[in-house]
This record gives C-alpha cells, sequence and structure tokens, in this order.
C-alpha cells in the first residue's frame, strides 16, 4: 500500500473517531484516546513526556484536528520496571493511576477556575491563598493545606483530614497517615486512586430506559450522560453513566486480587450542569442529585451509618464514625441517615425537616417560603428521571430548583464534598473545628464586625482565631466557594441548621431527633 493510501485511511478513521457533531469532553461518556494515558509500547525510559492535554483536539467547521503534544506540564513517564511493578504493567503516562489522571487534570500557572481541572498545584496556592478550582466535588489540594494557631496550646488542622487522600506520587498526593482502610470498610488506603471510584475506560453506561450496565450489549456509548446538555439515548444506544462512576462489579485492575472490593452499588441518578467549575459569587452551581449517591458511596464505606452498638463510648463504633447518640426518652440511634435504604422513611426529609429547609435564610431569619435551596447543603430530589433532573440543572440559577419535598432524601453529598473541601471530613461548611484532638471550637461560619458579616480570617478578624483556624479570609471565603459573607449574618451558626432549626439549643426538629 502507497504511504498516501496509509496516510489516507489513517485520517480518515481520526476524522470518523473524533469529527462527531455533538462534541463532548475529553471522555466522551467513555474511554477517551489510548495515547492519553498510556505509552505505546512502554518504550520511553525514565525521564518526560510532554503532557497530554484534551484541549488539544479542536473542532473547526466540523472537521477535528489534533495538535499533538504540545506545551504544558511534564509528567513523569513511567519507566520499564522491575518485574513485579504493578503500574509499570499498564504502561501508564503517569508512576500510578491518579498520577496519570492529574496529567490532564491538574495545570500548574492555572488563575482561575478552569473546566475539569480538580487539582490546583502547589505553586498556585502559597500560604495564605486557597486552591483555585471550585468543582462541586473540591480541589484536592486542600489535602496539602495545614494550619496552625495560637500559642498555649498550638492547634493543628492538617491537611488530610479535608478529604480522600488519593495517592499520586508525581503531584505528591500520599496515602492517608491516620487511617489504612476506608472508615466504616476495608477498602486499602494505599490503593485510594482517582480509578477507585472512576472507572478509566468508561464501561459503565446508561441506556435508553434509564438502567446502567458495563455491558457493550447495552448500545453504544453516544456521549456523556453527565450534563444537563447530554442527549437522551435511543433504542440501541447509551451515554457515559454519571461522571464515570464505577459500578455493580466495578474493581480496579490493582486489586483483581481481592474480588471483595468489587463494588456492589450502582452509579446515582444525577445530572451536572456543563459549567460546573465556577464561582459561585453571583449565582449558585447546582448538580441535581437524583437517587443512589448515599448507596453508591456504601461500595466502600458500607458501615458509616450502621454498627452493632447503642454505646456511645464504644471506640470501634466512633472510630468508624457510626455512633450513637441519645434522643429524646434517651432512644438511641445511629449517625446521620442518609440514602434510601438502609431505612427509607427515616432517610426521607420528612415534613418538619422539608419545612426547616424551606424556612431558613439565615440565622434568626427563618422566613423563607419559596426558592430556598443552598448548593451547600443539597439534597436528593428522589427521581431518576434524567428529562426532569436536566431541567432542573437548566433552571437552577432563575429559582426553578424544587422547593424540598417531604419524600425528598438526605445523601451524603448533603455534608460532604466528593473529593475535598476546605473543612474536615470533606465538609461543606466549618463544623465542629478540627479532628486533630481538638473539639469544641466555634461552629460559626462568619464573624463579626461591627455587627457587619465578615470571613473569619488572621487578616479580618486576628482577635479570633478559633473561628479563622489559621485561615486568611480569603482561604475562607474560597471555602465556601466564593460568596460574599453578606448573604449570611454575622457569626452565622453551623449550616446544619438549615435542616434542623435550633437543634443546638435544645430545640430538636426533624425524624434525626
Amino acid at each position: 500500500m502507497k504511504l498516501a493510501q496509509v496516510f489516507f485511511f489513517f485520517a480518515a478513521a481520526l476524522f470518523i473517531l473524533f469529527s462527531d457533531s455533538n462534541v463532548w469532553a475529553f471522555h466522551e461518556g467513555g474511554t477517551g484516546p489510548c495515547e492519553a494515558c498510556h505509552t505505546m509500547h512502554n518504550s520511553i525510559s525514565a525521564g518526560t513526556s510532554p503532557n497530554f492535554k484534551p484541549n488539544q483536539y479542536s473542532i473547526s467547521g466540523g472537521v477535528t484536528s489534533w495538535t499533538g503534544f504540545g506545551s504544558g506540564v511534564n509528567a513523569v513517564v513511567n519507566p520499564k520496571g522491575s518485574v513485579g511493578n504493578a503500574m509499570t504493567q499498564y504502561l501508564l503516562r503517569g508512576s500510578d493511576p491518579s498520577s496519570t489522571c492529574l496529567n490532564c487534570h491538574e495545570e500548574t500557572g492555572n488563575a482561575a477556575a478552569t473546566g475539569s481541572y480538580v487539582s490546583t498545584a502547589p505553586a498556585d496556592m502559597p500560604v495564605g491563598m486557597p486552591p483555585i478550582e471550585l468543582t462541586p466535588g473540591g480541589d484536592f489540594g486542600w489535602i496539602k493545606k495545614n494550619y496552625t494557631w495560637g500559642t498555649i496550646p498550638v492547634y493543628t488542622d492538617s491537611g488530610y483530614l479535608h478529604g480522600h487522600n488519593i495517592v499520586a506520587a508525581d503531584f505528591l498526593y500520599t496515602q492517608d497517615p491516620m487511617h489504612n482502610q476506608a472508615q466504616g470498610g476495608t477498602y486499602p488506603s494505599a490503593s485510594l486512586t482517582c480509578i477507585s471510584c472512576h472507572d478509566p475506560h468508561g464501561m459503565y453506561r446508561r441506556k435508553s430506559d434509564g438502567s446502567i450496565t458495563n455491558s457493550p450489549a447495552g448500545g453504544v456509548i453516544i456521549a456523556s450522560g453527565s450534563y444537563n446538555t447530554s442527549p437522551a439515548p435511543l433504542t440501541g444506544q447509551a451515554v457515559g453513566d454519571y461522571r464515570l462512576l464505577g459500578g455493580v462489579g466495578y474493581l480496579p485492575p490493582e486489586l483483581a486480587a481481592t474480588p471483595s472490593y468489587a463494588f456492589s452499588y450502582a452509579p446515582p441518578a444525577s445530572v451536572a450542569p456543563s459549567t460546573y467549575n465556577r464561582s459561585e459569587a453571583l449565582s449558585q452551581t447546582v448538580v441535581a442529585y437524583g437517587i443512589g449517591m448515599s448507596q453508591w458511596c456504601r461500595n466502600c464505606h458500607p458501615n458509616i451509618h450502621t454498627g452493632t452498638g447503642n454505646d456511645p463510648t464504644n471506640v470501634t463504633n466512633a472510630f468508624n464514625n457510626v455512633e450513637s447518640f441519645p434522643q429524646p426518652g434517651n432512644t438511641p440511634y445511629y449517625s446521620h441517615p442518609s440514602g434510601n435504604e438502609i431505612s427509607p422513611a427515616n432517610d426521607q426529609l420528612g415534613s418538619q425537616i422539608a419545612s426547616n429547609y424551606l424556612s431558613y435564610i439565615a440565622t434568626g431569619n427563618y422566613g423563607g417560603t419559596n426558592n430556598s435551596y443552598w448548593s451547600l447543603v443539597p439534597y436528593e430530589i428522589n427521581t431518576n428521571n434524567y428529562s426532569t433532573l436536566q431541567t432542573v440543572v437548566t433552571n437552577a440559577n432563575s429559582g426553578a430548583y424544587p422547593n424540598p419535598q417531604s419524600t425528598d432524601l438526605v445523601s451524603c453529598m448533603s455534608c460532604h464534598r466528593a473529593h475535598a473541601s476546605g473543612w474536615d471530613y470533606a465538609m461543606r461548611y466549618k463544623y465542629n473545628g478540627t479532628n486533630d484532638g481538638n473539639y469544641g471550637f466555634t461552629e460559626t461560619i462568619t464573624d463579626s464586625n461591627g455587627g457587619v458579616a465578615v470571613w473569619p480570617g488572621t487578616d479580618t478578624t486576628p482577635t479570633d482565631p478559633n473561628n479563622a483556624m489559621g485561615r486568611t479570609s480569603t482561604e475562607t471565603q474560597q471555602a465556601y466557594y466564593g460568596r460574599p459573607a453578606s448573604l449570611f449574618k454575622a457569626n452565622e451558626t453551623t449550616l446544619c441548621n438549615k435542616c434542623h432549626i435550633g437543634a443546638w439549643n435544645g430545640v430538636y426538629s426533624g425524624s434525626a431527633y
């Protein structure tokens, strides 16, 4: 075959692969181009290779061109390792799976929240400056932010407490130093990587009937299924499942020898806006959580909300976050309900909690009657109807997110971010100080300057160090996704009160109490 013919067929193949009129993210609801993550023959020895960037694919007039490996951060390429090196078996362009992912999902020199970046480079978040990215899942950079304050005693808030400690050696992310396995489960911390949750090859797909399968027989993946702009798959077609999350039976190759870690729960029914990495200073970035998120989290944390004893002093239960507390009448109950599997009735908001949520505008202001949704305290709207979810996302910032109903659900995402946050336990808002043995700090999220709400910080409230917790006001505000403090009251109390008005003053409300 002549060289010209070879070139023609190669160009035609690229055109067919990348010239779909619907242009989606790099993964396109499934796997991306192989060469982005793998070397062809691992023929590059120890050293560096130019970093592949998904935006090097460009669309012009319906024709796709590829500029190839361009400028950008250089990623350490996995060398030809010794026999038995698990990562070299996969010819990855990073030392481990997460490093391979962060080759494209972290960018040094990024000045503002951008696209699909989920991690801020250390050079871009020096002391006193926060991580940059504002995806709904959070920025892993918070894990690298350690804080100290006070003199006698000196208090600490260690970065590893701020979220999931992924292992990404090339980007200086290391194993959780405190927990060898997932709290409430047995998933090994040393194996926690991006592909512990996300299927890098995108086998899981949502069929036209809404069901999730990992079988190619479920239909050809035509696009991402994560967004309000995602198409509805027709019969014989499919879209990728939400965020390429692993589904039933999913197990990363590294753990193939331990089938007990395989997932038991399907990905959640959720929809994100197509523009999602942005400041919420002017409007909220709303993800429509439908149903199933808490169940999916239980793939790694199966006992996070279950247990075998009701003794609140049980150290094992407390360590696993399944401790119990007395409610009025001294009847014990387990840690916060979520999802709709273990106790469906209790996991629903119920009429009182729904009323509280709708009413709460700020501390002392409980006069809300409509459009009171906060992305800082989201809830599941108890549906897997994707048309409904897409409509919710499309209109969220114009006030169309449905008001809370008694049948809506608490989920893990109601309180936590999936990756990391500016607060312990990946909480969406400050809660009870720090877990470094220092409990009982103020649970106010704002401070006061002449009766006006300000974000606490070493620069704005130096006389209230326990509220600032070693952070600058810029860091505090970024942890609340850029919201101005004026949206809250001075000395606004914990946002648990969005659902539990007055709970910390002995006035218990809702089914959880």
